[in-house]
């Protein structure tokens, strides 16, 4: 009889160690469980702002690009200005002179045709 109260002396000591066991398992999968859900809600958080930050980033990106091409808009404007207005310069001064040569062709014509009449009459 002792030896049969030895033994289930031992099996409840081993029957105790295996339920302390087991909730020392259950728990630390409650806290890895518990663990586990707050780094995933720290990664959604993370990528979250780092969404927003990239979008930011983008946009300004984007507004940068376009203030640089209105800038070359604005350069190529003033240089196709430019442009027209040295051509018309030209224009203008080859008008003069050949305003001019026409008025001294014309002059001379006509003091062609006076001296031609001086010689008829």
């Amino acid at each position: 009889m002792i030896a049969e109260t030895v033994k289930d002396t031992k099996e409840a000591e081993i029957l105790s160690e295996i339920k302390s066991a087991e909730k020392k398992a259950e728990d630390i999968i409650e806290s890895a469980k518990i663990e586990s859900e707050h780094i995933l809600q720290e990664a959604a958080r993370n990528s979250s702002k780092l969404l927003a930050a990239k979008q930011e980033e983008i946009a300004k990106l984007k507004e940068k690009k376009i203030i640089e091409f209105r800038e070359k808009l604005r350069l190529i404007k003033e240089e196709k200005l430019m442009e027209g207005k040295n051509e018309a310069k030209l224009v203008k001064t080859k008008a003069q002179k050949s305003s001019a040569k026409a008025v001294e062709l014309v002059m001379q014509k006509l003091e062609d045709m006076a001296q031609g009449d001086d010689i008829k009459c």
